[in-house]
C-alpha cells in the first residue's frame, strides 16, 4: 500500500509538470523586460524609440508564447494579412494612448479568421519573431499565429 502512494504522487507529480511545461508563457511579461532607447531611422528622416534585445529576450525567439489582448483596426488597403494585438483596450494602445511599444505585438495568423470585434478580449499563440531592423513592423511579431479560446 506505501508502494501505491510513492507512485501516485510520482505520477501526480510528473503530470503536473507537463501541464506547467505545454502552456506557453506570457509574451507581455517577456516584453517588459526589454529596454528601448532613441535610433534614428532614414525613412522617416527622425529618431524613434527602438527596442535593444538582449540575450534573455533573444532566447525566445522561435520559441512558442502566448498574448492575450485586444485587436486594433489596420489599413486592409496596406495588403497586410495579419493584426495588431495591444495588450490594452483601443482607447489605450500604443497608438491611441500612452502605452509603450512593449504593449502591442504583430500577428501573422496561419490562417485567415473571421471579423474580430474591437474591445472583445482575443488570446493568440504563435511563434515569436523579434524585429530588429524593419521599421514597418512592430518590435514583436507572432508567426504562425492561432486564436485560442478564453
Amino acid at each position: 500500500m506505501k508502494y501505491h502512494k510513492i507512485i501516485l504522487l510520482f505520477l501526480l507529480a510528473a503530470t503536473l509538470g507537463l501541464t506547467a511545461q505545454a502552456q506557453p508563457p506570457d509574451g507581455w511579461k517577456l516584453f517588459e523586460k526589454v529596454k528601448f532607447e532613441q535610433r534614428f531611422f532614414k525613412e522617416f528622416g527622425m529618431f524613434v524609440s527602438w527596442p535593444r534585445f538582449d540575450d534573455d529576450i533573444r532566447a525566445w525567439e522561435g520559441k512558442e508564447v502566448m498574448l492575450s489582448g485586444y485587436i486594433i483596426p489596420t489599413a486592409e488597403a496596406s495588403g497586410y494579412e495579419g493584426l495588431i494585438l495591444s495588450k490594452f483596450v483601443y482607447a489605450q494602445c500604443f497608438f491611441c494612448g500612452k502605452a509603450g511599444l512593449g504593449t502591442v505585438a504583430e500577428v501573422r495568423l496561419k490562417k485567415k479568421l473571421p471579423d474580430f470585434k474591437i474591445d472583445k478580449p482575443y488570446v493568440f499563440k504563435g511563434k515569436l519573431l523579434l524585429n530588429e531592423d524593419d521599421p514597418d513592423h512592430l518590435c514583436f511579431i507572432l508567426t504562425e499565429g492561432v486564436l485560442m479560446d478564453l
